[in-house]
C-alpha cells in the first residue's frame, strides 16, 4: 500500500481502489442486436460498404452514421482471450471485428455472436480497423498478414510460459515489431486475464502496463485503457516489455515479504514457547517426559494468538512512525525510509494474514477451552469424595472433582472480547475487498480500517489479560528468567497504544491534520505571513 501525500498514513490498514464501468444504451443495443450473417455489422449491414450504396447509404437507402475510426478495433483471434477482450470493447462502446482464418466455422460463429463483435475474415477485419489487438501466441505470428498490419497501432497481448533471457533474447512484442517495422507495436493487456476482462477487473489488478516506443500509438492505447475502466501505466520504451511480459510469471509477487515476516514471528514464538513450555520444565525435573503432547495443539494454538495480535499491532505502528516523522519535519512531501515505505505498502496483506491466524486460534479454542484445560475462567468446580470399588474384596475412597461448565465474571469478559475482536477482524477484512470498498465513501473507510481496527486491538489485547491476568506480574516461565504469553503477547500493543496517545492530543493533532493538508514549516509562504505579523 502506497503512502499518499495528502491522505492520512495512520489511518489506511487495508487499502484498495475500485470503479464500476456501466456500458451506455447504445452500446446494450449494439449487444443484443441480431447477428445472423457474421461476415456483417450487428445491424445486418455491410461494415464495410461492400454490399452497400455509395455516399454512405446502406442497402435500404437509409444513409448511416460514419463509424468513429478510433472506436472501430480489429482482434485477431478468436480464442477464450479474444473473445474476452472483445466482449469488453463492445460494453466500453467500440467497434470489434474479430479476424479470422475461418470465419465461416459454425462454432467460432456461435462463440463470437455471444460477444457482441463482427466475425470477419483476418483481411475484411484489419482494413476496418487502425488499430489492432494480436491475441495469438508468438507461434502464430508468422502465419499473421503481414502486409495488412503495415502502417496499423498492434496492441500484443501474448504473455510466455516461463522466462526467457539471453543476449539475443526478444521479448514477444519486440519480436512481432521486428516481423512488422512499418507498424506501431504497444505492449499491453497482458496482466490481465481473460476472466478479470470478463467481470470487471474485480478479481485482479486494474491496472495494464504498457510499453512501445511510439509515443502516439501508447497514447491512443492508453485512451481505450481508460475507455475499458482500467488505468494504464507508463512502463516506457517497447524494451520494458521483457519486464511486463515476466509479470504474470511471479507468484504473488507482493506477498512475499509480508509471508516470510508473518513465518519468521510465528517461528520465533513458536520456539519460544517450545522452550518455555517443553525444555525448561524437562531440564527442571530431569526426565524429559513432560508436556510433549501439547505441542501439537497447546503450543500451536498459543502461539497463534500471540502472532496474530503482533501482526495486527504491526499494521498500526508503521503509521504512527510515519505520523511522528511528518511532525519531525513539518511537511509531508518528503519520502519516507524506505524500509518504512515499504512496512506500509505491505499493511494490506499483514492484516489478512492475521485475520486468517486469528479465525484458526478461535476455531481452535472452541474445542480446546473447557473448565479442565482454563479452570480460572469458569466457576469453581466441587470436590466430592466417592467410594470406589477396586475390586470384590476391595474398596477405597477417593475425592472425585466435578467441573462447572459455567463462566465466572472474568471468563465471560475473556470470551466477549475475544468475540468482539473476532469480529472486527473480519469487517476489516471484508471492508478491504474492492467490490466493498468501491460502495464506501474515503470517510467510511478510514473509520472502519482506522476507528474500529483500534477497537479490535484493544479487545484483543483485553481478551489476552482476562485470560492470564493474574499471571502478568506474579510469574516467569523458564527458571523465572523469561516472559510467558500473555506477558509478551501485549508488547507491540503496548507500544502502538503508548506511540498513539501523543497524537490524540488537540495541539498534536491539529498540527498533524494541518501538515497533512499541505502546511510546510519554515515554507516561504510561513516567512511572509511572519514578516507581515
Amino acid at each position: 500500500m502506497s503512502v499518499q501525500g495528502q491522505k492520512s498514513t495512520e489511518g489506511r490498514v487495508w487499502s484498495t481502489q475500485h470503479h464500476r464501468i456501466h456500458p451506455s444504451a447504445d452500446t446494450i443495443l449494439h449487444h443484443n442486436q441480431g447477428m445472423d450473417n457474421m461476415s456483417f455489422g450487428t445491424d445486418g449491414s455491410d461494415p464495410l460498404g461492400v454490399n452497400g450504396t455509395a455516399n454512405g447509404l446502406s442497402s435500404d437507402g437509409k444513409r448511416k452514421a460514419p463509424q468513429d475510426p478510433d472506436k472501430v478495433i480489429a482482434v485477431l483471434g478468436s480464442g477464450d482471450y479474444g473473445r474476452a477482450i472483445s466482449r469488453r470493447m463492445v460494453n466500453s462502446g467500440v467497434t470489434v471485428y474479430i479476424g479470422s482464418r475461418d470465419p465461416n466455422r459454425s462454432k467460432i460463429k456461435n462463440l463470437v455472436r455471444q460477444t457482441g463483435a463482427v466475425l470477419a475474415a483476418q483481411e475484411v477485419a484489419l482494413a476496418a480497423a487502425k488499430m489492432v489487438v494480436v491475441a495469438v501466441g508468438r507461434d502464430h505470428y508468422d502465419y499473421l498478414p503481414i502486409t495488412n498490419l503495415r502502417g496499423k497501432i498492434l496492441i500484443d497481448v501474448s504473455n510466455n510460459t516461463e522466462r526467457r533471457r539471453g543476449p539475443h533474447y526478444r521479448s514477444n512484442a519486440e519480436y512481432l515489431q521486428g516481423l512488422v517495422p512499418e507498424a506501431k507495436v504497444v505492449k499491453g493487456f497482458n496482466v490481465l486475464s481473460a476472466y478479470a476482462l470478463e467481470n470487471g477487473g474485480l478479481q485482479g489488478s486494474k491496472e495494464v502496463f504498457l510499453a512501445s516506443d511510439h509515443i502516439d500509438a501508447k497514447a491512443k492505447v492508453s485512451d481505450l485503457v481508460r475507455m475499458m475502466g482500467f488505468h494504464p501505466v507508463d512502463w516506457g520504451s517497447l524494451q520494458a516489455s521483457r519486464d511486463i511480459e515476466d509479470v504474470p510469471l511471479h507468484l504473488m509477487p507482493s506477498w512475499k515479504r509480508p509471508v516470510a515476516v508473518v513465518f519468521g514471528v510465528f517461528l520465533f514464538l513458536w520456539l519460544l514457547a517450545l522452550f518455555s513450555f517443553q525444555i525448561c520444565p524437562n531440564i527442571a525435573s530431569g526426565e524429559w517426559t513432560e508436556k510433549w503432547s501439547h505441542i501439537a495443539m497447546k503450543n500451536f494454538n498459543r502461539v497463534l494468538a500471540i502472532t496474530a495480535i503482533w501482526i495486527l499491532s504491526f499494521c498500526y505502528i508503521p503509521g504512527l512512525i510515519a505520523s511522528y516523522i511528518q511532525l519531525w519535519r513539518g511537511t509531508k512531501y518528503s519520502r519516507f525510509p524506505k524500509w518504512l515505505d515499504d512496512w506500509l505498502k505491505m499493511r494490506k496483506q499483514l492484516g489478512l494474514l492475521m485475520l486468517g491466524l486469528a479465525s484458526l486460534h478461535a476455531c481452535i479454542s472452541v474445542a480446546y477451552v473447557t473448565p479442565q484445560t482454563t479452570s480460572w475462567v469458569y466457576e469453581d468446580p466441587v470436590k466430592v469424595q466417592a467410594q470406589v470399588i477396586v475390586d470384590e474384596n476391595t474398596t477405597t475412597t477417593d475425592t472425585i472433582t466435578i467441573y462447572n461448565d459455567e463462566f465466572n465474571w472474568r471468563g465471560e469478559l475473556f470470551l466477549t472480547m475475544g468475540a468482539i475482536a473476532m469480529c472486527l477482524t473480519i469487517v476489516l477484512g471484508i471492508s478491504s475487498l474492492p467490490s466493498v470498498t468501491a460502495t464506501l465513501s474515503w470517510r467510511e473507510f478510514t473509520f472502519i480500517q482506522s476507528k474500529l481496527g483500534w477497537v479490535a486491538l484493544i479487545c484483543a489485547a483485553a481478551h489476552d489479560i482476562f485470560l492470564a491476568w493474574q499471571f502478568m506480574f506474579l510469574y516467569w516461565g523458564c527458571f523465572r528468567t523469561l516472559p510467558i504469553g500473555p506477558q509478551y503477547a501485549l508488547y507491540p500493543p503496548f507500544i502502538a497504544v503508548i506511540m498513539k496517545i501523543p497524537l490524540l492530543l488537540p495541539p498534536v493533532d491539529n498540527y498533524l491534520q494541518k501538515i497533512r493538508k499541505g502546511y510546510e514549516r519554515g515554507s516561504q509562504y510561513e516567512v511572509r505571513k511572519s514578516e507581515v505579523a
